[in-house]
């Protein structure tokens, strides 16, 4: 039997793989927004991995704070691109992998400690 966290690991690894191929793309300013989105949805799909909805409300806090870390986080990747021009594009791939992969666990560790070990239960399709 699967545990929630073994299944909310790889929905992580699976999110901070595709953030990073995302932050890869040439476009100017909207990156970010894509990935508040992206790391918002992952807040959502790991919370109904352990049975607890995160709410309207939930999800909109979570994404006005992942935007203004992201925003911080860009220019922290901008200004060491302009050190580095040849390696800006990896340098962008490993900070957005980097930071859905801690967002993750971090919201993993959150439900481990309301829910310690509690087994995965595919939900049937509606």
């Amino acid at each position: 039997m699967t545990t929630c966290k073994e299944e909310a690991n790889r929905w992580v690894h699976r999110y901070a793989a595709g953030g990073a191929a995302f932050a890869a793309l040439p476009i100017p300013f909207s990156t970010s927004v894509g990935l508040v989105a992206l790391e918002t949805h992952l807040l959502s799909m790991i919370g109904e991995i352990y049975g607890d909805g995160v709410g309207a409300f939930g999800a909109t806090t979570a994404g006005g704070a992942f935007s203004a870390m992201g925003q911080g986080l860009k220019y922290a990747a901008c200004q060491a691109a302009c050190f580095i021009p040849v390696l800006g594009i990896p340098i962008r791939m490993s900070i957005a992998g980097a930071t859905i992969e801690a967002l993750g666990q971090s919201v993993i560790a959150h439900y481990e400690r309301k829910h310690p070990g509690r087994e995965f239960v595919k939900k049937p399709p509606e």
